[in-house]
């Protein structure tokens, strides 16, 4: 499935690319604890809102048009998504 967010998801997930990146340049330059776990939580954070852009995109998109289709079996799978994805 491609979201129909391409551009923003694409932007988001380079942005956390960065910040990854960031934090292995940190690690060898020897930086605090501390400025790595603000950079690994901005990352984290970065992760999280992607994941919200596709489960989004997914449930308005993919999810609605099964159900309009009368593929009432898309709420078992979608329930299992969210459980996988919220623990």
């Amino acid at each position: 499935m491609a979201s129909h967010y391409d551009k923003a998801l694409d932007n988001r997930l380079a942005a956390v690319e960065g910040q990854i990146a960031a934090v292995r340049r940190m690690l060898a330059d020897g930086r605090n604890c501390e400025d790595l776990l603000l950079q690994l939580s901005a990352a984290e954070s970065s992760i999280n809102k992607a994941a919200k852009i596709i489960l989004k995109d997914h449930l308005n998109h993919c999810v609605k048009e099964s159900i309009e289709q009368g593929e009432t079996d898309i709420l078992d799978h979608f329930n299992s998504i969210l459980d996988k994805y919220i623990k």
